[in-house]
């Protein structure tokens, strides 16, 4: 099997697949693009169930960030959902979370499905992601959200956990988390274009134990910049050392100290006095 490690423009964004070089590339794009979004969608919901969780589902549009004072000099009511146990330091969300028991079971659906879609820790694992596998993830988050919320019982239709479970969200594109992609992306290796209707077999090869490295675009994109030839921790290694030696030559010029001149070892005439009498200063007496 073919190992492909997909880039995106963010290293948060990355992610392996593996397919075989008998694909056709039409074909493997629309995976990778179903996965890629996928994948975002898995980290998305995660983070508005640990929110929902913490401090219950958000407020109305008109309420959002409306403090106690602010309130009081107008006619909404901040608190129509009831009263806060949990208040939201931002007055984004309602101040009132499920109990203790339901959060703490929507809490640990959302750590599970962010430690098996995140880059930091599935990159290091060599976990490779598929549609299915990222599918088990949304639906045991879904089920969560039926425990806390039955039938979405109280859970407002404009929450986000309730958007993205029913498929309504609109995402513009404005964080990583919704760096979305369009079916016509396109693929680059090499610094060269994937072109759809070829066969993966014409770029890299028919050896199925074979990796590579590919970028992900939009369609209007054009080509990707070229990556460094070391990665970042090398060049901040790189940086960091010749610092050190900068400062390093810096104290010798400014170290006018001739003291060393008195040391044994700065003697010029330290080897003949080695040699002549062991080292030891000549005695003589008169006959």
């Amino acid at each position: 099997m073919v190992i492909l490690h997909i880039k995106r423009t963010e290293a948060k964004n990355e992610f392996l697949y593996e397919t075989t070089t008998a694909m056709e590339v039409g074909a493997l794009l629309a995976e990778l693009t179903d996965v890629h979004n996928m994948r975002l969608k898995v980290l998305r919901l995660a983070q508005y169930l640990k929110d929902l969780a913490t401090h219950g589902p958000i407020r109305p549009e008109e309420t959002r960030g409306l403090t106690d004072e602010t309130a009081k000099i107008s006619e909404l009511d901040i608190n129509a959902y009831g009263k806060p146990t949990n208040p939201d330091p931002h007055g984004y969300r309602t101040g009132c979370p499920p109990p203790p028991e339901t959060a703490a079971v929507l809490t640990r659906m959302a750590d599970e499905a962010e430690s098996g879609a995140k880059s930091a820790i599935c990159m290091p694992r060599k976990t490779f992601m598929t549609k299915e596998h990222l599918q088990v993830l949304i639906d045991n988050m879904r089920g969560a959200v039926m425990i806390a919320y039955p039938a979405y019982h109280r859970l407002p239709q404009y929450d986000p956990v309730r958007v993205e479970l029913e498929d309504q969200e609109e995402l513009d594109g404005r964080s990583d988390l919704q760096d979305v992609l369009e079916p016509d992306c396109q693929m680059w290796w090499a610094g060269k274009q994937v072109m759809r209707e070829k066969v993966l077999s014409e770029y890299v090869g028919k050896n199925e134990k074979t990796k590579i490295v590919c970028r992900l675009t939009s369609s209007n994109a054009g080509a990707p910049v070229r990556e460094p030839r070391i990665d970042e921790d090398t060049h901040k290694a790189m940086l960091s050392h010749y610092y050190k030696k900068q400062e390093e030559h810096k104290k010798l010029l400014e170290d006018n100290d001739d003291s060393y001149l008195e040391s044994s070892w700065a003697n010029p005439k330290a080897l003949k006095s080695a040699l002549v009498g062991g080292g030891k200063d000549i005695s003589w007496k008169p006959f």
